[in-house]
């Protein structure tokens, strides 16, 4: 291997956080067949008492593998397969590190919000929090759809009042425009509040006819011709699906609770930042979204 080659590596394993035994140890694999590891101590110049600690996490990161003999034999796995081992190691660890951090910060977040350490004129939480009230909920909708980056999965709900207080929504519903025009991919998709029994033909007609009206409403509302390009798009569901949530930027979830006097209204909205959640609601809209929506020409 040419000494440029080999200094490429080497720099390319220690952006890949190595250590400078772990990478001696791989480098000389990398230009060998089976070796003990006293031969690879004796070829890296790493000392015998640390070899074996250092193999092992070069195999534990999947750069390396064991034959079970007597003495054990250790081989260099071929470059392709070692690093696409190598970045699954490291997506799972900083995932971890991840997941710790967020959990310690909530924790922190409370003590911290509940105590007098800090002087709080207006008190928020990143974490979880939770607003009541038409306007608070539309201020918190707009402050996220602003700092959207990437992706919006909007779930809502249809029922006879539906096309009624839409023109309530055109602030919130301009948001969305806005995100998209910056390159954010909007879902939204509507479900029907009914009973579990079977619809029938022309009950699913009917709701397919209030559904367009609700897209040309939506149409009139934001004076254009179509709301839909090929980042934002719009299905519904017939069945009721149990608990509305949206999904920002694949983290945060905001849980939408409906007002039971006036079920046209949403009461209170409970909003969660935790990826492994959203991770996981994203999977489950996903999956209705695919598998059991239908849009305007179905």
């Amino acid at each position: 291997m040419s000494n440029r080659l080999n200094e490429d590596l080497e720099q390319l394993l220690k952006s890949a956080e190595l250590s400078a035994y772990e990478i001696k140890v791989y480098l000389s694999l990398l230009n060998s067949n089976h070796l003990t590891a006293r031969e690879i101590s004796l070829k890296s110049n790493v000392p015998s008492g640390r070899i074996y600690e250092v193999l092992e996490e070069l195999k534990m990161k999947g750069l390396i593998e064991i034959q079970d003999s007597r003495p054990k034999m250790y081989r260099a796995l071929n470059f392709n397969q070692a690093f696409n081992n190598l970045i699954s190691h490291l997506n799972n660890r900083h995932k971890r590190k991840t997941d710790v951090l967020t959990n310690e910060a909530k924790i922190l977040e409370s003590r911290l919000f509940e105590s007098d350490l800090l002087n709080k004129k207006e008190p928020s939480r990143i974490f979880w929090s939770t607003v009541y009230g038409a306007q608070s909920i539309i201020s918190m909708y707009m402050r996220h759809y602003k700092e959207l980056q990437e992706e919006l999965l909007l779930n809502d709900f249809i029922n006879e009042n539906t096309l009624k207080v839409l023109p309530y929504g055109r602030k919130l519903f301009e948001g969305i425009i806005n995100a998209v025009n910056r390159g954010v991919q909007v879902k939204l998709l509507w479900s029907f509040e009914h009973d579990d029994r079977p619809l029938s033909e022309n009950d699913k007609e009917e709701k397919l006819n209030l559904y367009n009206k609700i897209i040309k409403k939506l149409k009139e509302i934001l004076n254009v011709t179509s709301v839909f390009n090929s980042r934002f798009e719009m299905r519904f569901v017939y069945k009721k699906i149990s608990t509305n949530f949206d999904i920002f930027d694949k983290k945060r979830i905001l849980f939408k609770l409906q007002n039971p006097l006036q079920p046209f209204q949403i009461f209170a909205c409970m909003n969660v930042l935790d990826q492994n959640l959203a991770e996981k609601l994203r999977e489950k809209y996903l999956s209705i979204w695919t598998f059991e929506s239908l849009n305007e020409n179905s």
